[in-house]
């Protein structure tokens, strides 16, 4: 069958898009670094109670508590590779850099049973050569410049996302602000957190009162609460899917887009008829995509195409 592109043709059929955000208008990421064990002790137990997940950034060769971090995981928490040894970037030898990232990424792989995709960088300190293994491990990787995600940046770095750190001297209203901030602007805020109160040696710790509170107002305001993985995996299939090419012959329209390398597996995407379902079929690997309540699809990103069927 010869395609022809939509857009040389006379073609009615209706545009499929994007709906932001898994359905909410902005989302936010807590990720926790260096496996502090105020995040077991603390952190965990306090999102398990209001059924959030964090993602948390484990040095290989420190962790400990491996039996309670596999419960974490299990739990819907996600594992983030932070190196073996949590070194300076500019100590490193070539050799040292493929080492951090990939032995890191093996070693946790093998502990823990799963797969990793997302990395964060020590200190949030990047050099040529050690993002070069990153990129050939990873789909994403969290950075340390201040600030946002915004969908509307065609040009994000998914290898140095920005991020909001947390601080010992920051009052609740600071955290609110970000996260309302987020909502109005639609966009994605990357908490980073390092110690709890009663840390033995976390970074800038913030205390319990303060952490219960960041949770409870993620709770009460619409904002998509999901993993650093999660997120990210879901804005790369956002910006994938509007690039995709569109084609249409006869009664089918066909898009195609670009899954990145290292990707989770079956990232979820949905997509809407911005004007209410029209009488046409989405359709995905030879089967009928049927519209929840809200009139939303829910794809499969990882398969690189759907069609649109009369």
């Amino acid at each position: 069958m010869v395609l022809v592109s939509s857009n040389q043709t006379n073609n009615t059929f209706p545009l499929l898009k994007v709906v932001p955000w898994n359905g909410h208008p902005g989302a936010v990421s807590l990720t926790f670094d260096d496996g502090d064990p105020s995040h077991l002790d603390v952190a965990i137990p306090k999102l398990n109670r209001r059924q959030l997940c964090g993602s948390f950034s484990l040095i290989a060769n420190r962790t400990e508590r491996d039996e309670q971090w596999g419960q974490a995981v299990k739990s819907g928490h996600e594992i983030l590779n932070h190196t073996l040894d949590h070194l300076h970037a500019n100590t490193l030898t070539p050799q040292g850099e493929k080492d951090q990232v990939v032995g890191a990424q093996n070693l946790l792989q093998k502990k823990f049973g799963i797969s990793l995709y997302s990395f964060v960088y020590p200190f949030s300190e990047i050099s040529p050569g050690l993002r070069s293994w990153v990129e050939k491990t990873s789909f994403i990787a969290r950075g340390g410049i201040p600030g946002l995600v915004s969908p509307k940046d065609k040009a994000i770095d998914w290898f140095n996302i920005p991020v909001k750190t947390a601080m010992s001297n920051y009052p609740i209203e600071t955290y609110q602000s970000w996260i309302d901030e987020a909502r109005q602007k639609g966009n994605w805020l990357v908490f980073v957190i390092h110690g709890i109160e009663g840390t033995p040696w976390g970074w800038q710790p913030i205390t319990r009162e303060i952490f219960e509170q960041i949770l409870d107002d993620l709770r009460s305001k619409d904002v998509w609460v999901g993993t650093f993985s999660q997120v990210g995996g879901y804005l790369r299939a956002w910006q994938s899917f509007e690039a995709a090419t569109v084609q249409t012959s006869g009664q089918e329209t066909v898009y195609q887009w670009v899954v990145p390398e290292h990707c989770p597996p079956n990232v979820r995407l949905k997509v809407c008829f911005p004007h209410g379902n029209p009488p046409v079929q989405v359709w995905q690997k030879e089967e009928l995509v049927a519209p929840d309540a809200q009139g939303n699809y829910d794809i499969f990103f990882n398969e690189g195409q759907l069609s649109l069927r009369r």
